[in-house]
């Protein structure tokens, strides 16, 4: 849901040509001010990080300084909760700022609830709201934030679905009151009077004295209430993402039946955005599927059912580009999800077990690859870093005491094609700006060099930086992409 500036209904437009040279007076004039500051800092996004995001300092200075003089505006306090989460979401600015994401997300939050507190019934806000909430549930996830622990996740997690739904029925009853209220107050063409021009009322009946700033509060329409959904949707599965062992499947479910199915049915079958509101559907039932394998009220031939069909309802998948990414990133957890759930097996039912994973992971090669070759594509760099993924499991499935045979042949080719991919991801994250990608493809790279014989490259990157290196090291072990044996003692 996009977000404007909430602007005072008298607030005038500052004169950028006009040096500041007197302190704001009113609300308004510290809401101009701030404003201004963000108009500089979009400016000099995409070209000067610094800068901008000196900018954008400077605006949460004027809303911190308005909110001192005037506690209970709520332009300022909304548009301060705003513009902290909003810098958030741009890595590139964060590394200009004084805190962790995490801590950022938390300041963001505490603002929301400060406007809340003033205004409680602002449907753009609960969304927000929830927005921030979810996102310190998913930083929590990572590695590297340890504030929180997988139980705070969930709470965070679960309060947003309540504002999400908050949102979803004060937008409701919005959107049935505007409907009635067109419906009341259709004009009948014959009754329709004639406006009379006023002489003293200037050159044109419509003049006004001045220009000046309004509120912006656009109507709510289906597609407001599809971004609910879907956010709604996003978080439950989010829920059975971040809880995989302990979250209780049987209350996800119900919560989707009672509270969202309904409502997402019919919109997926009247709203422009069909494919969009199906690929949301597809992500939470091969998700919940997996969760309801890792609780054992499934097996895995119904698990993979789920899969293979979840994604029926995309009608042209193979020009969707997320589409494709989700699916495949589908088929790579129910790889590990099976085999995590099988460790203690060998023999044939091992080979059995590791020629249905090299069905799958085989699958999510050709989706992401079909992926990577749209002239749409976003992510090239996280494309290919999952590309090189794939290969290097399908190359882990020739190896230990029962190789799976077909990947067995293949060796020499498997690595050869996981180390182009993760030099692939390097080099476009380096070109796209994509540190995070070009960081975890560098060591990935070096990785698999040092799997061929050549660790030149991963020595020289646990001398630069050890404590990274052996971070994405060890996810790789989680993510079942290498053994502890692998690498030996790095």
């Amino acid at each position: 849901m996009a977000r404007p500036k909430q602007l005072s209904r008298n607030a005038k437009p500052l004169d950028k040509h006009k040096e500041r040279r007197e302190m704001p007076a009113t609300a308004d004039e510290y809401l101009a001010v701030a404003v201004n500051d963000e108009e500089a800092g979009e400016k000099w996004r995409a070209g000067d990080a610094a800068k901008s995001t000196r900018f954008f300092s400077r605006a949460l200075e004027n809303y911190h300084a308005g909110l001192q003089m005037f506690p209970r505006n709520f332009d300022l306090a909304y548009n301060k909760a705003r513009l902290q989460y909003d810098l958030a979401q741009q890595p590139r600015l964060l590394d200009h700022l004084p805190f962790t994401l995490v801590e950022l997300l938390e300041l963001a939050l505490e603002s929301h609830r400060y406007a809340l507190d003033i205004d409680q019934d602002n449907a753009d806000l609960l969304f927000d709201t929830a927005q921030v909430l979810t996102s310190i549930a998913e930083a929590s996830t990572e590695r590297i934030s340890t504030e929180i622990d997988s139980t705070g996740s969930l709470q965070f997690l679960q309060e947003a679905l309540e504002f999400f739904q908050r949102c979803l029925s004060l937008q409701s009853y919005q959107l049935t009151q505007r409907e009635e209220l067109k419906t009341s107050v259709m004009p009948n063409p014959s009754e329709q009077s004639i406006p009379i021009f006023d002489p003293n009322q200037g050159s044109r009946p419509d003049a006004v004295e001045e220009e000046v700033w309004a509120s912006i509060e656009e109507p709510v329409t289906d597609d407001s209430l599809i971004d609910t959904l879907m956010a709604q949707l996003g978080t439950l599965t989010t829920i059975m993402l971040v809880s995989r062992s302990s979250v209780n499947v049987g209350w996800i479910e119900e919560y989707y039946c009672e509270m969202l199915r309904s409502r997402v049915e019919l919109l997926s079958k009247s709203s422009e955005r069909q494919e969009e509101i199906n690929l949301a559907k597809a992500r939470f039932w091969t998700t919940l599927a997996d969760a309801k394998f890792q609780h054992q009220t499934i097996g895995i031939l119904t698990y993979e059912h789920e899969l293979n069909t979840a994604f029926d309802c995309i009608l042209d998948l193979r020009r969707n580009e997320q589409g494709l990414v989700d699916r495949a990133d589908a088929e790579i957890t129910f790889s590990n999800s099976i085999l995590e759930s099988n460790r203690n097996i060998s023999g044939p039912e091992l080979l059995q077990l590791s020629s249905i994973r090299w069905r799958h992971v085989t699958k999510a090669l050709k989706d992401l690859t079909a992926a990577s070759e749209l002239p749409q594509a976003d992510n090239l760099a996280r494309i290919h870093l999952r590309r090189g993924d794939c290969e290097l499991m399908r190359y882990g499935l020739g190896k230990g005491p029962w190789p799976y045979e077909l990947a067995a042949k293949s060796t020499p080719t498997l690595i050869k094609n996981a180390e182009i991919y993760y030099r692939g991801a390097a080099k476009l994250g380096l070109h796209t700006g994509a540190a995070e990608e070009e960081r975890e493809a560098s060591v990935k790279e070096a990785v698999v060099a040092k799997l061929c014989g050549s660790p030149e490259k991963y020595n020289s990157l646990l001398s630069k930086n050890q404590e990274l290196t052996l971070e994405i090291v060890r996810d790789m072990q989680d993510d079942n992409l290498l053994s502890n044996l692998d690498l030996g003692n790095p």
